[in-house]
């Protein structure tokens, strides 16, 4: 009976002891979970696009995630780049042997183009041939270059200038003026009908007419700029081969003399031309003059001298 009572004692510490030790390790094993589980599931960051909008389809998704990588620093959206708008302009001279055929055949290329000629001037000779021509074409912006080669190749080419002026910003804000106004007057005719009081109405409308000329004269801009950027104008001046004296060389010793030559015999025909001018003047007044003098020569002849004394 004593063994017994002196082993309860010792058996309910051992007890106790395996108890402290479970308890420990389900602890320990507690926080060690709840330290890793950040590393088994970590945040993600808010997205403006959550799970309803993945529910609502591969449209929404894609909307979504863009709007996400907009909003949370990714890469922006990149600008599409403004279209230039260019006035082009060019001008080519050239010599030919036969004027009326290189215009004929110009007229033909420019059509073939869809372009138009905006104004025409031949000067012919006495015989009813061409010398010379001058056309002034319209053609389209895309295919300026081509049309400046290909007039060039009608003969020799004596000129070719052309140049670039670019209108972006005018187009640019001639479009945003128009867009303006249209919203103005939107705004003013919806004023316009709910107005009740006459002096409101005349306002109103008087306010609107402006508004509309302001608009009707931003939209003539807007148009001549389009008109001008859309096609290109061409000068082509025709010369006929014999009817294009040659550059004399003025410089050296028979240059000078050519030229005092020259200058003496525009003088002299400039003399000539006075002097044929003031010609018929001076036969008139001898007409007169020699009549009237002879008359008052006899009257001083046949006047009585006095006597003298």
């Amino acid at each position: 009976m004593t063994t017994p009572r002196r082993a309860l004692p010792l058996l309910l510490v051992v007890l106790l002891l395996a108890l402290a030790g479970c308890g420990g390790a389900g602890g320990r094993t507690a926080s060690s979970d709840a330290g890793s589980a950040p590393d088994v599931a970590a945040p993600e960051p808010l997205d403006a696009a959550g799970p309803a909008d993945e529910g609502a389809g591969g449209a929404g998704g894609a909307g979504g995630a863009a709007t996400s990588r907009a909003v949370t620093g990714g890469t922006p959206y990149a600008l599409l780049p403004q279209q230039r708008a260019v006035v082009s302009t060019g001008a080519v001279t050239v010599t030919t042997r036969d004027v009326d055929e290189a215009r004929d055949e110009a007229m033909t290329r420019v059509a073939g183009w869809r372009g138009t000629v905006a104004d025409e001037r031949t000067r012919s000779d006495r015989d009813g041939t061409a010398r010379s021509s001058t056309l002034t074409l319209r053609v389209p912006a895309a295919r300026f270059d081509e049309a400046m080669a290909s007039l060039a190749d009608l003969g020799r080419v004596q000129r070719q200038t052309r140049s670039a002026e670019d209108v972006t910003t005018q187009v640019v804000d001639t479009d945003a003026r128009v867009r303006a106004a249209e919203r103005s007057i939107r705004r003013i005719e919806v004023l316009l009908g709910r107005a009740q009081e006459l002096r409101d109405v005349i306002a109103i409308e008087s306010d609107l007419a402006q508004r509309q000329a302001d608009l009707d004269s931003l939209r003539s801009q807007q148009a001549y700029l389009s008109d001008q950027t859309t096609q290109a104008t061409l000068t082509l001046r025709l010369q006929r081969r014999d009817a294009v004296a040659p550059a004399r060389d003025t410089r050296g010793f028979l240059g000078g003399l050519r030229e005092g030559w020259g200058a003496l015999g525009s003088s002299t025909a400039a003399a000539a031309t006075v002097v044929g001018a003031a010609l018929p003047f001076a036969l008139l007044l001898a007409l007169l003059g020699v009549p009237a003098a002879v008359v008052v020569r006899r009257r001083r002849t046949a006047a009585p001298q006095p006597s003298g004394g």
